[in-house]
């Protein structure tokens, strides 16, 4: 990350710098360069957006968890089953309980 950024700003521009690499074929618009250094560039990009959006989700999850919603109505909006929401972010319940007592 840039020094004296926010970690949302470099986001930001990775994300930018990725438009394009959706697209299987170079040629298409908007595409992308067909060559190795490019793809190793926008694999990077891909990995700093990754760990935000990460992040972002932990945060909101733990959120949602402190003000009752349940792992039904967090795992509907993530496409996934109760199930695999608990399995996931259950030990969130665990460290909140821990730390209100």
């Amino acid at each position: 990350m840039g020094r004296g950024r926010a970690p949302w700003q470099d986001g930001r521009r990775a994300w930018q710098r990725l438009n394009g690499w959706h697209n299987d074929k170079p040629g298409s618009v908007p595409g992308h360069p067909d060559d190795g250094d490019a793809a190793l560039a926008a694999l990077a990009d891909v990995h700093l957006i990754r760990g935000l959006l990460d992040r972002a989700e932990l945060i909101a999850v733990r959120t949602a968890r402190r003000h009752g919603k349940s792992w039904s109505e967090i795992a509907t909006l993530l496409h996934m089953t109760r199930q695999s929401a608990w399995e996931r972010w259950h030990d969130l319940d665990e460290t909140a309980s821990d730390s209100a007592g």
